[in-house]
Formats: structure tokens, C-alpha cells, sequence
């Protein structure tokens, strides 16, 4: 489980900023609203800063002691490539770059900003750090484009987070190997707020990935007014992580 967040396909959460702007139809009813007015912030005006930035040394620690990686996922109350981080963002990398045994889960819905901008990624990034999962949200067709512009920047895994899926997808032209995980989930909203995920559409995703021997991670469905983690799908757990390309401990 993961130590900031109720996340079941991650074991720690890392937010060097907080804060973002909407940009397509998977932010409409965007989590991090609540939490952010809760805490006093404003959710979509722009990356601010944190301030502690020394957990990921203590996960690193355990994950050496303990002889197992952890799986971080980063900027889960932002995107790791908002043009408003640019001044902070190559001292994240340093901090990841410090933590070799942490696979770092970097999740944008901007990956035309590290196309547009190549020093948004460390100079030496080469083919990719071999601990870091880029991947792009894409829960509608429309999003699509996206994987495009994803298979064209170098990284060690590539992934998907369809959640909130809002429809049919066929991702099927990209399951071709430049893809290594497919993540899907419903959205998390209130009633009357929240769009319907039908389990036809994770079906069909599911199968996909059977086909191409891709991982699927099924995260929740609601039934009824409370939301499910188990990850059943027709009576089968469909919760699987793709093998880290950094498997041995550094």
C-alpha cells in the first residue's frame, strides 16, 4: 500500500509541486480539486512548490535494506511536465537520478512539451533512465495522440493510464511493444458529477492486452455508490505490474 496514498498500483507518492490546469476531457471532475480546496490552495492555477523533498532518501534506504524496489508514482497532484515546474523540475530529476532503486512512475497528459523543450528531460537521459515508467493519461479516444507523441521519446517502459476511462478505446496499434502497461479505472466523483465507466470498455482493454501479452492493471469500478479496489473482472483478478527494466537493486 502506498505510504501517501490509497493508490493500489503504486507504493509511495512523490509531489515536488502541487497544482495544474485542465487540458482535456479526463480533467473535468480532477481529484485533486477537493484535496487542494481542503487544504487551502488553488487546484488549477498553476504548479506551487513543496517543500519536503527527503522522503524519497528514506524510501531508497528501505528499498537497499530490504532488497526490493519500490514503485514511486510522481506528481500525483500535478503533471511532472507542466511548463510551470520548468525552474524546479531538473532538481526532481536530480533526486530521481539519486534513487536508483525506486522506479520512478512519471504520468503526464503534456508529453508534446518534452518534444518541444528537450532539456525538459536530464542531459543524460540517453535511451531513457532505466528507473524511470513514462507515461501519458489517456482515458478517451480523442487522447489518443498522445501515445503518438509518447513512442517517439525514448524511455526504459512506457504506460498508460486510462483512468477516468471515459469510452471505448482501441489501442491495439500501439501494443506493438512501445507500450508495456495499460492501467484502467473509473472516475471518482460524486453522483451526478461522475461519468460512467461500463465494464465493456475494460473488457475490451483487458483482452487487448491479453493478446499483445501487455500488463493491465484494473484499478476500481464502483458498484452502486461505493467504490471497489479489488480489481475483479468477471470473477478474475485482472492486476498485473509490467517487470521493471531496472530489476537488480543498484
Amino acid at each position: 500500500m502506498a505510504e501517501n496514498s490509497k493508490i493500489g498500483w503504486t507504493h509511495h507518492t512523490m509531489n515536488y509541486w502541487w497544482g495544474c490546469n485542465k487540458v482535456s476531457a479526463e480533467c473535468q471532475h480532477c481529484y485533486i480539486d477537493g484535496i487542494m480546496r481542503r487544504a487551502g490552495r488553488v487546484p488549477f492555477g498553476g504548479p506551487i512548490r513543496t517543500v519536503d523533498w527527503s522522503k524519497p532518501f528514506k524510501w531508497e534506504r528501505q528499498a537497499k535494506e530490504q532488497g526490493r524496489r519500490f514503485r514511486v508514482f510522481t506528481c500525483s497532484m500535478s503533471d511532472f511536465f507542466h511548463p510551470g515546474a520548468d525552474e524546479w523540475r531538473s532538481e526532481a530529476w536530480e533526486v530521481i537520478r539519486q534513487c536508483p532503486n525506486l522506479d520512478w512512475l512519471v504520468l503526464t497528459k503534456r508529453p508534446e512539451l518534452i518534444e518541444l523543450i528537450k532539456d525538459r528531460l536530464p542531459a543524460d537521459w540517453g535511451d531513457g533512465y532505466p528507473h524511470v515508467w513514462l507515461g501519458v493519461t489517456c482515458g478517451i479516444a480523442s487522447s489518443l495522440h498522445r501515445l503518438d507523441t509518447l513512442k517517439s521519446i525514448p524511455a526504459a517502459l512506457r504506460w498508460v493510464s486510462a483512468e477516468p476511462l471515459l469510452g471505448p478505446i482501441d489501442f491495439r496499434p500501439y501494443l506493438d511493444g512501445s507500450i508495456n502497461w495499460i492501467i484502467t479505472g473509473c472516475e471518482r466523483a460524486g453522483v451526478g458529477k461522475r461519468r460512467e465507466m461500463d465494464l465493456a470498455w475494460v473488457r475490451d482493454i483487458d483482452q487487448q492486452c491479453r493478446d499483445s501479452g501487455i500488463a493491465h492493471f484494473f484499478k476500481q469500478r464502483y458498484e452502486g455508490g461505493r467504490i471497489v479496489h479489488d480489481g475483479l473482472l468477471d470473477g478474475e483478478v485482472r492486476q498485473a505490474w509490467p517487470s521493471s527494466p531496472h530489476s537488480e537493486l543498484v
